[in-house]
C-alpha cells in the first residue's frame, strides 16, 4: 500500500467519525425539540384543527431536502454562514415535519423509542464493520443511498401524517408498523453503504455534513416511527399508563 493509498483510508476513517458524530447530535436535539412540542397544547389544538398545515409544512420539507442535497455541491463553496443558514433550515423544517405535534404520545413511548433507535445504531456500526470486513452484504452506491435516504424519509413523513387523521386503530397500527420496519431495514443498509471504498468524496471538505444530515433523516423518521408504533400499540391494547 503506498502513502497515497493510506493518507485515503486515513481520510476515509475520519470522514466516517465526523459523519456520526453529526448523524447523534442532530438525533439528541431532535429527539429533545419532540419532547418540548408535545407539551405545546396550543399547538397541539391548531394543527387538530387545520390538517392542511401539516401537509403543507411536509411538501416544503419535501422540496427543502430536494434542493438541499442537489445543491450542496454548490453551498460548500459559498461562505460559512450560508451553509449554516441552508443546513438549519433544512434540519428544522424536515425534523418538525415529521413530529406529528397534534399528537402527544406517552413518555414511556418517547424513552422506549430513544433506547431502540441507539440499539440499532448500534446493531448497523457492527453490521457495517462485519460487511466491509468480509467484503459482502447490503452495500448500495452513494447516488442511491441519497436518492433512497430521501424516498424512505418522505415515505415515512407521509404516512405519519396520513395516520394522524386515521380514526381506527386497527388501521394505524400495522400501516405505522410497516413505516418503522422499512425504516429499520434501510439504516442498516445506509450503515454498510456509507463504508464502501469511495463513497466519500475526499476532495469535498463538508461532504460529511451531507451524509450525516441525510442519515440522521432517516434515523429520526425511525425514531418518530417507533413513538408512533408504540404509542398506536399501547392504544390498541387498551393499556393505560397514566402515572
Amino acid at each position: 500500500m503506498d502513502l497515497s493509498e493510506s493518507a485515503a483510508k486515513i481520510s476515509v476513517k475520519k470522514k466516517l467519525k465526523k459523519t456520526y458524530i453529526v448523524t447523534i447530535l442532530m438525533l439528541l436535539l431532535g429527539q429533545f425539540q419532540v419532547i418540548i412540542v408535545m407539551e405545546i397544547d396550543p399547538l397541539k389544538r391548531f394543527l387538530m384543527k387545520h390538517y392542511y398545515v401539516s401537509l403543507l409544512h411536509f411538501f416544503v420539507s419535501f422540496i427543502s431536502i430536494q434542493l438541499y442535497v442537489f445543491f450542496y455541491h454548490i453551498l460548500e463553496r459559498k461562505a460559512k454562514w450560508k451553509r449554516f443558514v441552508a443546513g438549519i433550515w433544512t434540519y428544522e423544517v424536515n425534523t418538525i415535519s415529521i413530529m406529528k405535534p397534534a399528537k402527544a404520545a406517552p413518555y414511556i413511548c418517547l424513552i422506549t423509542s430513544w433506547v431502540l433507535t441507539f440499539i440499532i445504531m448500534a446493531i448497523s456500526v457492527f453490521y457495517g464493520n462485519c460487511a466491509i470486513k468480509h467484503k459482502r452484504g447490503l452495500f448500495v452506491s452513494r447516488h442511491n443511498v441519497i436518492r433512497w435516504s430521501e424516498r424512505i424519509y418522505v415515505l415515512t413523513c407521509f404516512g405519519i401524517i396520513i395516520c394522524a387523521e386515521m380514526k381506527r386503530i386497527t388501521i394505524e397500527f400495522p400501516a405505522l408498523l410497516i413505516y418503522t420496519i422499512i425504516s429499520n431495514v434501510f439504516v442498516i443498509i445506509f450503515a454498510a453503504s456509507i463504508r464502501k471504498p469511495k463513497f466519500y468524496q475526499v476532495d469535498e471538505i463538508a461532504d460529511h455534513i451531507l451524509i450525516g444530515q441525510l442519515y440522521y433523516l432517516n434515523f429520526f423518521a425511525l425514531y418518530m416511527s417507533y413513538v408512533w408504533t408504540t404509542a398506536a400499540g399501547i392504544e390498541l391494547a387498551k393499556w393505560d399508563l397514566t402515572f
